[in-house]
């Protein structure tokens, strides 16, 4: 009995090493091999021919400038929208935390589009400017594009700073009052300095993400000629000729380097402010403003949200009701046309299955093979499982481009001999997604299963119970919420994909994001935002229902009373009207 448990563990760990290195790993080794690949055999003939190339050099300050500015413009309005939110006596944060969340939620397509009918060249905005004799505000330019990716990073870096912010104990900042140091120099020295790894790592994230984009420099660079190394990838894959699959292969592996080692140096700062992550977050305020500092404030904060998230989208809304693009505004010109072509036109309702297909499916795999290999590394302490895990997460840092690349290389004929016919089908799709986000899952069913004390299956087993009943008495009544709630994460990500689905989607498998980007490419933005705003529409309600709980819980408020310290012969008295000094 024990020795066939243990061939069966041992089959156990083989299989998950076996599916490591076919499913995450030779797709990688393909696409290396891919982009040494020449005419006699292998050499670097790529990347110098690449690198010959005027273009490449383009591709690549254009891509180093958009993600630089970008992500400066991520870390300094998603900190300081952080330290307002977890410190400040600001009302209405639920308010402001969604809209700063929005772009988070929102495809970045979507963004993109609600940004390119706001600044049209005949919309509202640039007809005002025109007015004032003031020059009109090109979206698609390097400007458009840094603006827009800045604002879809927001959230990334607001996130990371947010939780990190009200995990900093107060009793430090409490020290330091004791020491002589007043407030601003408290925030400066002890809440700055212990959150800045969250900071740098919130900036590294939203640098990745910049490079990894494709649909705002697609919607944005293509047609107006400005390339970054997402985009000249996609051109040189869809270009024809003999080196097009090469050239592509040897731009991806140069995007992967970069990918690869900004991934490592966020792993870096994540784990120098690990030592938070037991702590606790406090909601209390700690900053006080006068009461009309306030209300400016928090009136300020929402306006510049409102302009930055919520007026775009109106416009976007507005041009989806237009006869044509570019029309004035007004009754005449308003139709429900778009809208009655989005909900029968064949193309589209296919492209909308497909994609509930695709998230479905994606979901549902992700939540049994994540959770169950979460499991296993907890639980079973295998060392196959550890090894899968840091194998998808090495397919979700690189490039999503990169990735559908490597797709195509490897499983046209995943094994030597053996061609599977999935290439042009809707099934690599759903292999790609499940490579791409299984590790979300990983580690969401880690975190869950951290709360489940072993104790309690240990009980149940005690008790005589086998392998299923304590599955099915004790664990997945427990994880079924905090996983249903992390597999959201998964689900509309998947719902709204682009970046995969442009390279690996054929006629029949279009999907939601590819229809809108070749409506947009091909001049149909009424069409484009129709089908933007319906599925707006559903990921914000899906968000909604999915973290209800959240959104109906206040943030705890105090009366503005804090503590008398005693530093020497002084006295510090906390004075809620001058606290923000």
């Amino acid at each position: 009995m024990e020795i066939s448990r243990k061939t069966g563990a041992a089959a156990a760990q083989g299989a998950i090493y076996l599916l490591a290195v076919l499913v995450f790993l030779l797709p990688l080794v393909r696409l290396l091999l891919m982009a040494v690949t020449v005419e006699d055999g292998y050499g670097l003939d790529n990347f110098i021919t690449l690198l010959a190339e005027e273009r490449t050099h383009e591709a690549i300050i254009n891509t180093i400038i958009i993600s630089v500015t970008s992500t400066v413009l991520a870390a300094a309005a998603g900190s300081g929208l952080a330290f307002l939110t977890a410190y400040s006596n600001i009302k209405r944060k639920g308010l402001i935390e969604f809209l700063v969340l929005l772009p988070f939620i929102v495809p970045s397509y979507i963004i993109t589009l609600s940004w390119s009918s706001f600044l049209s060249s005949r919309g509202s905005f640039n007809t005002l400017l025109a007015s004032l004799g003031l020059p009109a505000v090109n979206i698609y330019s390097m400007g458009g594009i840094i603006l827009v990716l800045g604002i879809c990073n927001i959230p990334i870096v607001y996130l990371n700073v947010v939780h990190m912010l009200r995990k900093i104990p107060r009793d430090m900042e409490w020290a330091a009052r004791s020491c002589g140091y007043t407030q601003r120099q408290a925030m400066i020295k002890i809440n700055l300095v212990s959150a800045l790894p969250a900071i740098a790592a919130g900036s590294v994230l939203a640098f990745l993400s910049s490079i990894d984009n494709f649909s705002v420099p697609a919607f944005l660079g293509i047609s107006s000629g400005i390339p970054v190394l997402s985009t000249y990838i996609y051109e040189n894959a869809i270009g024809f000729g003999p080196n097009a699959f090469p050239l592509a292969a040897a731009l991806s592996l140069i995007l992967s380097v970069i990918a690869v080692a900004g991934t490592l140096l966020e792993g870096f700062f994540v784990k120098r402010g690990a030592g938070m992550d037991s702590i606790k977050e406090d909601y209390s305020v700690r900053v006080f403003f006068r009461k009309a500092h306030r209300i400016a404030l928090e009136w300020g904060i929402l306006a510049v949200l409102l302009i930055l998230n919520i007026i775009p989208m109106v416009s976007m809304v507005i041009t989806s009701f237009m006869k044509s693009y570019g029309l004035k505004f007004s009754p005449e010109n308003l139709t429900l046309s778009n809208f009655a072509f989005v909900f029968h036109n064949r193309n589209v309702l296919t492209a909308v299955r497909n994609s509930i297909l695709l998230a479905a499916v994606t979901t549902v795999v992700c939540i049994v093979a994540g959770t169950a290999i979460a499991y296993a590394k907890l639980r079973k302490k295998s060392r196959a499982a550890a090894v899968l895990e840091k194998c998808a997460s090495l397919t979700y840092a690189i490039p999503g481009i990169v990735l559908a690349l490597a797709m195509i290389f490897h499983w046209v004929e995943p094994v030597p001999g053996f061609r599977p016919g999935i290439y042009g089908t809707i099934n690599i799709l759903i292999i790609a997604y499940i490579t791409r986000y299984l590790v979300l899952q990983i580690k969401g069913s880690t975190t869950a299963l951290l709360t489940v004390d072993p104790a309690m299956e240990e009980a149940c087993a005690a008790s005589g119970r086998g392998f299923f009943s304590r599955w099915f008495r004790i664990l997945i009544p427990l994880l079924t919420g905090p996983i249903l709630s992390g597999a959201f994460m998964i689900f509309v990500p998947a719902l709204t994909e682009l970046t995969l689905s442009s390279m690996l989607a054929s006629a029949g498998t279009r999907t939601i994001g590819l229809t809108i980007f070749n409506y947009q490419q091909g001049g149909d933005y009424n069409l484009a935002a129709a089908m933007s705003v319906i599925v707006t529409l559903l990921v914000v309600a899906g968000y909604c229902v999915a973290n209800r709980k959240k959104l109906k819980s206040e943030y705890r408020e105090v009366s503005g009373y804090e503590p008398t310290y005693t530093a020497g012969n002084k006295k510090l008295q906390q004075n809620p009207g001058a606290q923000g000094n």
